[in-house]
């Protein structure tokens, strides 16, 4: 019993021994942060020696075998080294690796193109095609890969297959239109032989292609295609051609494009009242910037309508200023009045504002303007008589400031303009107005 008795006190004396050391630990409380620190360590040196072995394996054991271990979890290791090994030109061994993609993960596309690529790269025709044919189906709305697809269809010679795709791009993938364009002026050989092969609703876009290109007789073909179908245009793409067309030197054909946009309009300036917002392009009215003065619409006090033209000189500059220019078209040798109202409030300096008129490329041969505002004046009607020479199709009008040669010469104030119109008139050479 007396034994017991000790054997007891011996337990609970080390039991209580071990709780005090799960509580405290080893060496109390005090190195507990130091055990911790010397734990992280430990395992930090641990998986630097782990990573140390996975590197020193996978370039023993080369890269198939970690693909292979890979590919259980993830068919995308398989892509990857299929994808290394087509670059390397190894086409036989990138097909394997997509067909090992396909079979482990037969939902990825990526394997199915690069198969497909790998099959083209072996000479593998038949087995390309049939490729694709299986997953092509699958593609029909799915626009990720379509470039591959155009590739894969250029390669193959394929014009129904490579038609398909490029019709599919110009219809939904406007960040790859122009590659496509590209590709298949060189598949058909030129874009005149493209233009069969674009589907009606396609052909605005093609028409920014060939716009793009340089393109302007193909473009006209186009433009004149679209208008026996009795096309629904969008005013940009009118206006976008017959811009084209003014810096080809088309005139013929850009009257006839602008004539559309207009609806029918015969009037030879467009928005002569400024009622709308400027086009800055084709025949209308183009306002430049400059930090020297503001060009802007304003219905502050018109002389007609609602709008007026309004410029406003800061005074920190001597400015050469193009406030505003239209190029418009008109008849060759044909006489013209150009009517406008203007009026300024304390324009400065010896240099005002004046409207001039010369020949779109024929400056050196034709020109006339108007008298010089400034300082202060109220609405005012002028004329401008002239008649185009021979061999010009159109005009350019332009309101414009001269800088000074004099020492005061930081101009500031304001300029506005209105109702500006051209008529065809019947006038004698001697009677054309010219200020110099």
């Amino acid at each position: 019993m007396a034994s017991s008795g000790l054997d007891y006190f011996r337990f609970d004396r080390s039991a209580a021994v071990l709780c005090r050391i799960g509580r405290d630990g080893l060496g109390g409380p005090e190195l507990i942060p130091l055990a911790r620190k010397l734990i992280a360590i430990l395992l930090l040196m641990l998986s630097g020696c782990l990573l140390w072995y996975s590197i020193s394996t996978y370039k023993l054991s080369g890269q198939s075998r970690l693909a292979d271990f890979s590919a259980r979890f993830f068919p995308e290791a398989l892509i990857l080294d299929g994808n290394s090994r087509y670059r390397a030109l190894d086409s036989a061994g990138a097909e394997e690796s997509y067909k090992q993609a396909i079979l482990a993960g037969p939902s990825f596309v990526d394997a199915w193109i690069g198969l497909a690529r790998a099959q083209l790269g072996n000479g593998q025709i038949d087995q390309t095609r049939e490729t694709l044919n299986i997953i092509s189906p699958a593609l029909t709305s799915i626009s990720a890969w379509k470039r591959s697809e155009l590739l894969l269809a250029y390669d193959l010679h394929d014009e129904s297959y490579f038609e398909q795709c490029f019709n599919y791009i110009l219809s939904y993938l406007p960040h790859r239109v122009e590659e496509a364009g590209l590709l298949a002026s060189q598949f058909w050989g030129g874009w005149p032989q493209v233009v069969p092969h674009v589907l009606s609703y396609n052909r605005p876009v093609l028409m920014g292609l060939l716009i793009n290109g340089q393109q302007a007789d193909t473009a006209l073909d186009v433009f004149n295609i679209m208008q026996k179908e009795g096309a629904n245009w969008e005013d940009r793409d009118l206006l976008r051609l017959c811009d084209f067309l003014i810096s080809k030197d088309r005139f013929k054909e850009a009257k006839e494009v602008w004539r559309i946009f207009r609806k029918n309009d015969l009037s030879f300036i467009h928005d002569g009242g400024f009622e709308q917002a400027p086009l800055n392009m084709a025949f209308g009215w183009r306002v430049p910037t400059n930090t020297d003065f503001v060009v802007e619409r304003t219905t502050d006090a018109p002389y007609s309508g609602k709008f007026c033209l309004h410029a406003h000189f800061k005074g920190t500059g001597n400015v050469d200023a193009n406030l505003a220019y239209q190029v418009v078209p008109v008849d060759s040798g044909a006489s013209y009045t150009l009517r406008f109202v203007r009026k300024s409030r304390n324009l400065t300096t010896d240099r005002g504002v004046y409207v001039m008129v010369y020949g779109f490329k024929f400056k050196g041969e034709f020109s006339v303007k108007s008298g010089q505002v400034l300082g202060d004046s109220p609405w005012k009607e002028e004329e401008i008589q002239f008649t185009v020479p021979s061999g010009c199709e159109a005009i350019v009008l332009q309101v414009l400031r001269d800088q000074s040669l004099k020492m005061d010469n930081k101009i500031s104030g304001d300029y506005w303009l209105d109702s500006v119109e051209l008529d065809k008139s019947v006038i004698s050479t001697n009677s054309i107005t010219k200020y110099n």
